[in-house]
Formats: structure tokens, C-alpha cells, sequence
């Protein structure tokens, strides 16, 4: 949503804002569900997973066709692989043959990496772990393609996207900061979604959550997990009956701890299911019925180094070829694949994850995780090279920001109106321009660091 529609949106009354929801909805649907989306979702299907064989000749296949996509459509890639004979890049084996694709690479080289311009792009926002702003660019086909994935896998659960009644907790901003009636949802008629708004799902508001999902009854509920967390303590707490049971619910976006799933599951009476998809494009890593997470080979390929480092090959980034792509994430292998009782041949993974401390504290709202930071700033991605957000005190989130030549001032007012929509206007924020942001002793860069105990 643009400035001016957004103004317009803002100062609405709910039903037009409804409206205005389901219209975007239905753009949104149209460039992700088309005829490319239905073949290949029916091709998926279709497929035997326990064939192995089948599975990695598909993956080499598709392998080769990026690689040789990448080479002549991105100048980045024509300057990166001068040299390598392309032609013989033909299993994952061969693959590492390539340089390995680092972050800061990609932060400097992203527009010659493009292989479309972007007035015919999906463009997608996203501010990785290092803190770095991005820009990724998408084919309409990636995209159906990267659609058609995710909803094979909820149909894995029993869900049809599309023709059942959804509940999404959304990070998306779309309650105006000046609403004062308790109304933390909006719906999309054309998706036959309601969307209820993670920035209010605390403690404080959980009540009013709970009443309008019992009367809205939804088939499959997916969303941030810290968000639906809130609603599940609340509905455990009062020891509140629903007279509705989801089919599954489907964690996104964040990290999914056992204690989120423990709650969520009690209060829904119904499996909480996990998956991995970045917004940049990686392999899909998807829980099956079993309950073990696997890495869909025919979505891309990962490797790992040494110290468990994911190095990922995306088959749905043909507008912005990540190929070797080190991402910061860490993930272990079970060995030989691991074995599934669920009988598909897609290795079994289990991602690890340094830290649980990624969120920082609301003084009257709660805790919020590194996603909402992402939110605040990933679409200055031309004008930032790297962003932090450090808490020491209660009340108080300093903001620092290694600038480029084209930030403005404007950007540091419209950053800071994003962090008071999250956290409130009781909080204070020190918005700060460096030459550059200080590397932690351990040398690995943090997004979030929160100093306050507990």
C-alpha cells in the first residue's frame, strides 16, 4: 500500500477498510495463484516421495537449469563464474565446484544479480540476520511456483488453501495507530481470510482475540507463533472450551519453540505444524504428518560447512539467482538422510538455533521479535547498508544505522514512526547514523540485542 492509499485506508471506516483489504487480497492472488500455480500444485501431488532415485535426478535437473540461467541472463554472474565451464555443473556434487555466494557479496552486487527488471518483478522486502537490507526480485513463476510448495505442504495436513476458512496472525500493518475500538482484525473476503494483527495480540487484548475467533470458527489458522502463543496461554489460563477445532495450525516467520507448540496445541486441541520458507527464496523445509521437519529436494539444495552453516540453492529465484548462497542459519543433517516413518526420501533436518533472546520489550505491549524490526526498515534497502536495535533499559531502544549516500532524514523520521506503531508512544527511541555498526566479540553480528535481564 502507497502513502497516499494508505492515508486514505487509515482514516476509514472498518467496513470500507474490509473492502480495501480484500481488493488488495485479490491483486495479491491473482499474481500468485495463476494457472502456474494449479500445474505445478497438481504435479506435486503426483509425485512418489519415497523414490529416491527420482527425487535427486529432479533436483540435478532443476539445478542445471538455474545454473545455466543465472549465467546468461545476471551480468553478477556472468563477472562471478568467468572461468568455470557451466556446462559441467550437473549434479550437487559438481556445485561445489562455484564459489560460495556471501552476504556482504549480495548487499553489494544485488542489482547486477537481477534478471528482470522490476517494473515486471514481485519485489520482495527482507532484512536478513546481519542486519542488511535487501531487495529480491521475483518471477511470476517463482513466486506460483514458491506458493504451490507451501500449500502441497498444508494439503500433507488436510488443508486446501483457498477453499477453506482461514485465520492469519499477521505482521502486516494494517490496524491504524489512532483506532480506539478493540477491533484487531480485518477481512479478506477474496481468500476467505481473516486477518487478525499480531502488533496487538498481548496479554492485555488476548480476551478480545479469543471471542472473535470462536465466532469465526476458521477451518486452519496459520501466523506468527509468538503471536498465537499469547491467545493459546490466554485461552489455557481461563480454561476456556472453543466450540471450534482447526484442522492444523501453521507456524510462520519465527522461530517455533517447544513451549510455543506445547500451548498453542493445548489450547487448540488440534497439531501444530512448522516450516521453514525465507523470503529469499531457500529450500522449503516442511514438517511431515510424523512429525519430523524435511528439506524438499525439489525445491532447491542446502549444504552445510563445518560449523553446521547453511549454504543454500534456491530453484524458486530465477529473478534474483541465489546459487551457494551462505545465510547465517544453521542447520544439522541426520545422517544418511535419516530415516522417516512418513516414507518420503527428502532428508530428515533438524535446524538449530544460537539463541532464544531475538525479541525486544514493549514498556505497555508486550515482547516483540526481530521480525517487527525487519518490518521498520527492510524497504530502505537501497539507502541502508546495515541497521541494529539494542535495548539497555525499560523505555528506552537505540536505533543504529550504517547510512549510504541516498538516506535522508526523512527515513530516520519514517523508521522511528514505524518503532512507536510497535512498541508505543511510551517508549523513547535514539535513532543513530554510524560510519559503521561494531562487530559483538564473538564477531558474529546480532540484529536485536537485548540487554535487560529476564
Amino acid at each position: 500500500m502507497r502513502d497516499l492509499p494508505m492515508r486514505i485506508y487509515d482514516n476509514s471506516p472498518i467496513y470500507f477498510q474490509n473492502l480495501f483489504a480484500s481488493v488488495e487480497g485479490y491483486r495479491r492472488t491473482k499474481s500468485r495463484y495463476g494457472n502456474i500455480y494449479f500445474k505445478y500444485l497438481k504435479e506435486l501431488g503426483k509425485r512418489d516421495y519415497s523414490d529416491a532415485v527420482y527425487e535427486k535426478n529432479y533436483q540435478q535437473q532443476e539445478l542445471q537449469k538455474l545454473v545455466k540461467h543465472a549465467f546468461e541472463k545476471s551480468p553478477f554472474y556472468q563477472d562471478f563464474y568467468k572461468g568455470i565451464d557451466i556446462s559441467s555443473i550437473k549434479t550437487v556434487d559438481d556445485l561445489k565446484r562455484l564459489p560460495v555466494l556471501e552476504k556482504e557479496m549480495v548487499r553489494e552486487n544485488i542489482t547486477s544479480m537481477y534478471t528482470i527488471p522490476e517494473n515486471s518483478a514481485i519485489v520482495s522486502h527482507t532484512l536478513d540476520s546481519a542486519g542488511i537490507p535487501l531487495k529480491f526480485l521475483f518471477t511470476k513463476e517463482d513466486m506460483q511456483k514458491h506458493m504451490a510448495f507451501l500449500d502441497f505442504f498444508k494439503k500433507q495436513h488436510g488443508v486446501t488453501n483457498l477453499e477453506m476458512k482461514r485465520a492469519s496472525f499477521s505482521s502486516n500493518r494494517f490496524i491504524p495507530k489512532r483506532q480506539q475500538k478493540k477491533v484487531f482484525w480485518r477481512d479478506n473476503y477474496s481468500s476467505k481470510q481473516r486477518l487478525y494483527s499480531a502488533y496487538y495480540c498481548n496479554e492485555k487484548n488476548a480476551g478480545f482475540f479469543v471471542e472473535n475467533l470462536d465466532g469465526y470458527q476458521p477451518d486452519f489458522i496459520d501466523g506468527l507463533p509468538s503471536a498465537l502463543y499469547e491467545v493459546a496461554k490466554y485461552i489455557n489460563q481461563h480454561r476456556i472450551i472453543l466450540s471450534f477445532h482447526p484442522i492444523a495450525i501453521f507456524s510462520t516467520a519465527e522461530t517455533l519453540t517447544p513451549q510455543h507448540r506445547r500451548e498453542i496445541e493445548m489450547a487448540f486441541d488440534c497439531p501444530v505444524r512448522n516450516h521453514y520458507a525465507s523470503t529469499e527464496g531457500a529450500p522449503f523445509i516442511t514438517e511431515c504428518p510424523k512429525g519430523r521437519l524435511h528439506y524438499n529436494l525439489s525445491s532447491g539444495i542446502i549444504e552445510t560447512t563445518i560449523d553446521k552453516e547453511m549454504i543454500i540453492t534456491g530453484f524458486n529465484t530465477y529473478g534474483t539467482p541465489l546459487i551457494r548462497y551462505k545465510t547465517g542459519e544453521r542447520i544439522d543433517m541426520a545422517k544418511d538422510g535419516g530415516y522417516c516413518e512418513c516414507g518420503s526420501s527428502h532428508p530428515v533436518v533438524h535446524p538449530l538455533q544460537d539463541r532464544g533472546d531475538d525479541y525486544l520489550q514493549s514498556k505497555s505491549k508486550g515482547k516483540f521479535t526481530a521480525l517487527y524490526m525487519s518490518m521498520a526498515s527492510s524497504r530502505f534497502s537501497d539507502s541502508i547498508r546495515k541497521i541494529q536495535f539494542i535495548q539497555n533499559s525499560p523505555d528506552v531502544i537505540d536505533v543504529m544505522i550504517e547510512a549510504a549516500e541516498s538516506y535522508t532524514n526523512a527515513m530516520t523520521e519514517s523508521i522511528h514512526e514505524e518503532m512507536v506503531y510497535i512498541f508505543g508512544s511510551d517508549m523513547r527511541f535514539n535513532m543513530r547514523i554510524v560510519e559503521e555498526i561494531p562487530v559483538q566479540p564473538n564477531s558474529k553480528f546480532r540484529l536485536v540485542i537485548n540487554n535487560l535481564n529476564g
